[in-house]
């Protein structure tokens, strides 16, 4: 018996529930907290860090990595093993003090920011995001020392470690021009088809309901889960009690709808993670490129498709009896698939979406290498905007401050959101060689074949594997922009 690995079996048990609960304080931060409540609550995050950086520091902890004989683990705990000395390692390089700061700092940036996006005012953030980037370049030096890689992707391993920045930024340059190319030619032939206006918007209560029906329909478990609002959606929570949210636009029917969609694919894959080590390192969700990749095949492969704009034109018409033209599934098709250049990038359309990513992978690289100060990040931001997107950003809300991570602290993120589309639609291509009608099954509304073969490729899989050998193990291949861009053209051209 390898009594020192049970050992850490348990302090890895420990550090699971204690950030179930930070998790849950975090959820309650950003839908429930009262405004004035936040410096409690920083409080408390800070203190929950620094309970688990105690532990983390402990000697003895140390010493049980020491005296576990990996060879004599089995292949399941071997992998476990692997998982946990990559997370100790993590938490032994930063010192406490940072911690404490950056805790406290990413809480008081976030606060700050809600005010500063409402009012479209960057330089009420300013002071505060500086002071936090201060800190994270400070993290990111720091973890570039422990993993021998530069600061930036040492910021970017805390969300995928599968892929560095260069090969990133590889594929990027692969997309830029294919996307140029094809919006020309979407755009040319969207022109030519006609859209029938929405007349009445569904209520705010009509896009709860609507909502909550599709997540229930997808699998998603309410007894375990639940949905609310928040000025940003997320997924978040812990084990067994995972938490979605959405903002509802009383001017737009299906902005929540599309945002819900997008976080039951996070919350499925959640729910579906190996329960047997739900508490150990390696039963947690694999990279944040995998976990996008599941949001927006929900999003994107299943819910834009012209299949599910039938059933959802039938549930419309059978739940709130909207019946007219422009409630049609081929014209619901349109409006879901209606390719256009905008600003906001979580309402943007599934062509152009990569191009907000490219825009802040640039800028935050230039960030954490301190080639941009803070008080210019407007003044580039918007500079680089207009060159990627061919038009002028006309505010603060609708540039630089649109977005949560940066003012949360979470810099490395965002390249992710791009590589979980080009995984999706890998694996897509993977599932239609696999499950027999797939089409006429979504048009259905029967989604089980479907969430089940994500459960079994993906979800189970926990972090037994990386995301790179997941795709290899599902598709029989690397991780390639070619199914992606075959997407695209056979959908739209």
């Amino acid at each position: 018996m390898n009594v020192s690995y049970i050992k850490l079996k348990d302090f890895f048990y420990q550090d699971s529930i204690i950030s179930d609960i930070d998790n849950i304080l975090q959820w309650d931060l950003s839908t429930m907290m009262p405004e004035h409540s936040r410096t409690q609550r920083a409080r408390q995050l800070c203190f929950l860090n620094d309970v688990k950086h105690k532990m983390f520091s402990d000697p003895k902890v140390k010493d049980l990595f020491k005296k576990t004989n990996e060879k004599q683990l089995s292949f399941n705990d071997a992998k476990n093993f692997k998982e946990m000395k990559k997370k100790f390692n993590y938490f032994s390089a930063l010192p406490s003090e940072l911690i404490k700061k950056k805790t406290i700092l990413s809480s008081e940036c976030e606060g700050i920011w809600r005010k500063a996006k409402l009012q479209s005012n960057f330089s009420l953030v300013e002071q505060s995001l500086s002071d936090l980037i201060k800190i994270i370049r400070e993290e990111a030096i720091i973890l570039s020392d422990t993993f021998e890689c530069s600061p930036y992707d040492a910021l970017l391993r805390n969300y995928e470690d599968s892929y560095s920045s260069n090969e990133i930024e590889k594929l990027f340059k692969k997309l830029h021009p294919f996307i140029n190319d094809v919006y020309e030619k979407i755009i040319k032939k969207q022109k030519k088809e006609e859209i029938f206006s929405i007349l009445k918007n569904l209520s705010n209560d009509e896009q709860f309901t609507l909502s909550k029906y599709f997540m229930k329909k997808l699998g998603f478990n309410f007894k375990k889960g639940r949905i609310d609002q928040s000025c940003h959606p997320f997924c978040g929570g812990g084990i067994d009690d995972i938490r979605i949210t959405t903002r509802l636009n009383k001017n737009d029917s299906f902005a929540a709808f599309e945002a819900v969609m997008h976080e039951t694919g996070h919350a499925l894959y959640e729910q579906g993670l190996p329960k047997r080590w739900q508490f150990q390192p390696v039963g947690k969700s694999g990279g944040m490129a995998l976990h996008e990749s599941q949001s927006l095949f929900i999003e994107m492969q299943i819910m834009k498709s012209s299949g599910f704009q039938k059933f959802l034109s039938k549930t419309i018409k059978d739940k709130f009896k909207y019946t007219d033209e422009s409630w049609s599934s081929g014209n619901l098709f349109k409006i879901f698939n209606k390719v256009q250049k905008s600003f906001i990038r979580v309402e943007s359309d599934e062509v152009t979406y990569p191009l907000h990513i490219i825009l802040r992978f640039k800028i935050e690289q230039k960030i954490i290498k301190n080639e941009i100060n803070t008080e210019d990040i407007p003044q580039i931001w918007n500079y680089e905007f207009e060159k990627l997107f061919g038009f002028e950003v006309d505010n603060d809300a609708n540039g630089c401050l649109q977005d949560i991570h940066w003012y949360a602290g979470l810099f490395g993120y965002f390249p992710t959101y791009t590589l979980g589309s080009l995984i999706s639609a890998q694996l897509a291509a993977s599932m239609r060689n696999e499950i027999e009608d797939l089409d006429s099954k979504i048009s259905d509304g029967r989604f089980k074949d479907i969430v089940l073969w994500l459960k079994k490729n993906i979800h189970s899989k926990g972090r037994f594997f990386s995301t790179e050998e997941i795709i290899n193990q599902v598709t029989n291949q690397k991780l390639s922009d070619s199914f992606f861009k075959k997407y695209i053209v056979r959908k739209y051209l």
